[in-house]
């Protein structure tokens, strides 16, 4: 699987931070059960002598891992056979990622010149969204318009969701507000577009969609009653 990268220039690394010291964690989203590269670009034109990697738990910061070429020790029961160091022990790959791994992540590096930096992670796991469900309601009826309204929600309630929906139409698409929610009044020839809800944390997302079609030419049938229909969502590949 594929790492999550941070990439941050080194001059941008100089104005954020003191010469020695990084000020604020930079921050990491990960997704659980796959991994996570915490790194930053570093000058390494000084070789690197060790690495000492902590992680703060309650706040306390314990010692995880410890590098020193080409020795590579993991210190916490926690994290055993799921580190893995790279460039000279300065980035810090996670595999199988837990809900428990979120914490703050400190490399204290010491060159050869006995020069020392810490680099400070906050890494965020956060669990895989699942495929949204699609609810339609109608509402009121008139024999040129199609009107209803989309409610879509996830099966479970994962952390951190949010919600969107895009109109997707000839190859076009037109942006909803931010919302499960959206109400809908659509002419006829609107009828053969989609609806898509995305919904997606800080390290994952997921969409299904609904087409008008496949409710909007029944409704001269419901002669102005109020009903709700409860559409097969559809997984589909979001743009």
């Amino acid at each position: 699987m594929f790492c999550l990268f941070i990439y941050l220039f080194l001059s941008f690394l100089f104005m954020a931070a003191s010469p020695a010291n990084q000020d604020v964690p930079l921050q990491v989203n990960g997704l659980q059960k796959q991994s996570v590269c915490l790194k930053i670009y570093l000058d390494l034109t000084v070789p690197v002598l060790e690495v000492l990697w902590l992680f703060k738990t309650k706040e306390k910061n314990v010692r995880l891992a410890y590098f020193r070429k080409p020795h590579f020790e993991i210190r916490i029961l926690q994290f055993h056979n799921r580190l893995e160091p790279l460039d000279s022990g300065t980035t810090l790959r996670i595999s199988d990622l837990r809900m428990e791994d979120s914490g703050i992540y400190t490399a204290a590096i010491t060159y050869t010149d006995e020069e020392t930096k810490r680099l400070t992670f906050n890494l965020t796991v956060y669990e895989p969204v699942p495929t949204p469900d699609i609810k339609m309601e109608m509402e009121q009826i008139s024999p040129d318009w199609c009107n209803f309204t989309l409610h879509c929600s996830a099966p479970t309630n994962p952390s951190a969701l949010s919600y969107s929906w895009m109109y997707r139409h000839k190859g076009r698409y037109q942006p909803y507000p931010n919302g499960t929610t959206i109400r809908v009044s659509l002419q006829p020839e609107s009828w053969d577009g989609e609806y898509l809800c995305l919904v997606q944390n800080p390290a994952d997302q997921n969409n299904a969609s609904i087409a008008p079609r496949e409710f909007c030419p029944h409704t001269s049938l419901t002669k102005g009653i109020n009903g709700g229909y409860n559409s097969r969502a559809m997984l589909v590949s979001y743009l």
